[in-house]
C-alpha cells in the first residue's frame, strides 16, 4: 500500500541577499522520477521530526465576524547540524503538501501556502538539537500600514506645495478615500495654510466634492476643475472654491467660522467604484497582494450595497479588508493556495458538499466557543469621521436630526429577536459590527441576515459547534473553508447541515483531520 508524505518547501534568502529553496519530509522518500514536470531528482530531506501544526478558521470571532490569521507550527530535526548553516537567513515563504508516494505530484493536496518566521535553534545539550520555526496564512501580509507615503513637511522649499509645513504635517500618511463619502465629514488635512489647499486622497478622485462648515454646506461657490500647474496658479474667487480631481485637492477662498469638514467620492484610479468586493481587491493590491493572489471571488463578491471608507491616520491593510468584509457579511482570507477569496456567511446550503456518518467519525465533541444565539443585533453605519457638539453647530442646526446625526460617530440599524428573548432570558447575547456601509436600508438588512444567522434554528433549537475529527482523506481535503457539510451521527441524535468553518489538518495525528462544525 502506498504511503503518504508531508512535504514542506522554504524559501530562504541569505545575508548576502542570495534566495534558496529548502525542502524536508516527514520520511525518506526517492526523488521524484524524470517524467515529473516540477520536482524530478528534487531530493527532500526527512527533517519533519513530526507533521506540522495547522489552523485555519473563517473568523477569529464569528459574533464580530472578526478575521482568523492561519497559525501553525513545525520541528526540524538537526542533530547533524545540517540547519547551521541557515541561522542567518531569511526565513520566508512556505508550502506544504501532502502526497501519496508513487502518485504525480499534481494530485499531492495542498495544505498551506504562507510565510515562515525567523527559526529558533534548541541548542541544548539535554535534548536533541531541534529547529522550530512558526507558520502562518498570507493573512499576516496585511499586518502593514495601508499607506507608506508620508507629508514631507517641505512646503516652500524647491517648489513644493502641498507637503505641509515641517512642524505640521510633517510625517503623517497621506490621506486615502475609497467609496462614497459624500457626507461622511471628512477632516481632510490643509496642505497649504497660505492658499488654504486641503487634500482629499492621495490620488484621483470621482468628484461629488461637499464642503461643509459647522455641520452645513458652507456654500463655496464650486469652479471648473482645473489640473496641476493651472491648479496651483489659479485663485478662486471670494467665497468660491476650486479642486484638482486627479490629485485629490481642493481650494477655497474665504475663512470657515467653525470646523471645515469635506465630503467627496472616492478613489477613480482604474474607475470610481463604491462596492465593497472592487474596493476589496483594490485594498489588496495596494497591501501588495500580487494580483495572481487576488480570488475572483473578491471583486465578484455579491454585496452590492454602497460603502465608504477614508483613512487619515496610519491604518494596517488588515483593519481596513476587516471592516470591508464585515460590512457584507463576509469572510475575506487566503485559501490554502495563498489566494484570497471572500465567502459570504450564511446558513448552510440546502445541499451539502461533503457528508460524514458515522463510521467516518473518529471522534466528536460539543464546542462550547460557539455564538450565543443573539436577541439583537446592531450594525453601525454611515459614518461621520468627523464629530460636532452643539457649541460647534452652526446655530440653525442644534436640536435638529442633523445635530443628533453629527453627534456621534455611527448610526445603528437594530434587528431585534423576540423569541430568542424570550426562550433564552439570561444566555442570549447582543451582537454589535460597525461596518462602512454608507444607508440605513442596507445597514437594516445586514442586521436581519445576522439577526437570523445568530438566531435560533428551524427547529428552535440554538445553533451548534463540533469538533469532529475524520480521516484525511483528498475528498476531505478538497473542501474549502464555508464548505456545507452534513453529519449524521445517530448515538447522538446528529442528523443536519453545518458549515465548516475551522480546520486542523494532521491532527490529532498525521492520518486524521480536526474540523469545526458550525449550524
Amino acid at each position: 500500500m502506498a504511503q503518504t508524505v508531508t512535504l514542506v518547501e522554504v524559501d530562504v534568502t541569505s545575508p548576502a541577499g542570495v534566495t534558496s529553496t529548502l525542502r524536508f519530509s516527514d520520511r525518506a522518500i526517492r526523488p521524484l522520477p524524470p517524467s515529473e514536470p516540477i520536482y524530478s531528482n528534487v531530493p527532500w530531506d526527512d527533517r519533519l521530526i513530526d507533521p506540522p501544526t495547522l489552523r485555519r478558521s473563517l473568523f477569529d470571532d464569528m459574533a464580530t465576524l472578526t478575521p482568523a490569521l492561519g497559525v501553525g507550527s513545525m520541528s526540524l530535526s538537526n542533530g547533524d547540524g545540517g540547519l547551521d548553516a541557515y541561522r542567518g537567513h531569511l526565513w520566508r515563504t512556505i508550502r506544504i503538501w501532502r502526497w501519496t508516494e508513487g502518485q504525480p505530484f499534481s494530485t499531492a493536496s495542498r495544505l498551506l501556502s504562507g510565510l515562515a518566521t525567523p527559526p529558533e535553534y534548541d541548542d541544548s545539550t539535554s535534548s536533541s538539537a531541534s529547529v522550530s520555526v512558526s507558520l502562518y496564512d498570507y493573512s499576516v501580509e496585511l499586518d502593514r500600514d495601508i499607506q507608506p507615503t508620508v507629508y514631507s513637511g517641505g512646503n516652500g522649499t524647491g517648489g513644493v506645495l502641498y507637503e505641509g509645513a515641517a512642524d505640521g504635517l510633517k510625517g503623517r500618511p497621506k490621506p486615502l478615500g475609497f467609496g462614497r463619502l459624500t457626507d461622511a465629514h471628512i477632516p481632510a488635512p490643509q496642505v497649504n495654510a497660505a492658499v488654504l489647499a486641503y487634500q482629499l486622497h492621495d490620488a484621483a478622485i470621482s468628484g461629488g466634492v461637499q464642503i461643509f462648515d459647522r455641520g452645513s454646506p458652507a456654500g463655496y461657490a464650486a469652479q471648473p476643475d482645473r489640473a496641476g500647474s493651472v491648479f496651483d496658479a489659479y485663485t478662486p474667487p471670494a467665497a468660491g472654491s476650486v479642486t484638482d480631481l486627479g490629485r485629490g485637492l481642493l481650494k477655497i477662498n474665504g475663512d470657515p467660522v467653525g470646523k471645515l469638514t469635506f465630503g467627496f467620492q472616492g478613489e477613480s484610479a482604474g474607475g470610481y467604484v463604491e462596492t465593497v468586493g472592487p474596493i476589496l481587491a483594490r485594498i489588496l493590491a495596494r497591501a501588495g497582494v500580487p494580483a495572481d493572489r487576488i480570488g475572483a471571488s473578491i471583486g465578484a463578491l455579491s454585496a452590492p450595497a454602497p460603502v465608504g471608507l477614508w483613512v487619515g491616520d496610519t491604518t494596517s491593510a488588515a483593519a481596513i479588508v476587516a471592516k470591508l468584509a464585515r460590512s457584507a457579511g463576509a469572510a475575506v482570507l487566503p485559501d490554502r493556495q495563498g489566494v484570497w477569496q471572500a465567502f459570504k456567511f450564511a446558513a448552510p446550503a440546502a445541499s451539502p458538499a461533503f457528508e460524514i456518518g458515522a463510521d467516518q467519525v473518529v471522534r466528536l465533541s460539543a464546542d462550547n466557543a460557539g455564538v450565543a444565539p443573539a436577541g439583537v443585533v446592531r450594525i453601525g453605519w454611515g459614518q461621520v469621521y468627523t464629530t460636532f457638539t452643539t457649541s460647534e453647530l452652526l446655530p440653525a442646526l442644534v436640536k435638529t436630526t442633523t445635530a443628533e446625526r453629527l453627534a456621534t460617530e455611527y448610526r445603528y440599524a437594530v434587528a431585534e429577536d423576540a423569541t430568542v428573548k424570550s426562550r433564552l432570558p439570561t444566555t442570549w447575547r447582543t451582537i454589535e459590527i460597525d461596518t462602512a456601509l454608507r444607508l440605513e436600508a442596507d445597514a437594516q438588512a445586514l442586521a436581519n441576515d445576522l439577526r437570523a444567522l445568530f438566531g435560533l434554528r428551524a427547529d428552535g433549537a440554538p445553533r451548534r459547534q463540533w469538533k469532529v475529527v475524520l480521516e484525511m482523506t483528498p475528498e476531505a481535503l478538497a473542501m474549502s473553508l464555508g464548505a456545507t457539510v452534513r453529519l449524521v451521527y445517530p448515538p447522538r441524535g446528529i442528523d443536519g447541515l453545518y458549515l465548516l468553518v475551522g480546520e486542523e489538518p494532521m491532527r490529532p495525528s498525521r492520518d486524521l483531520m480536526t474540523w469545526t462544525l458550525w449550524g
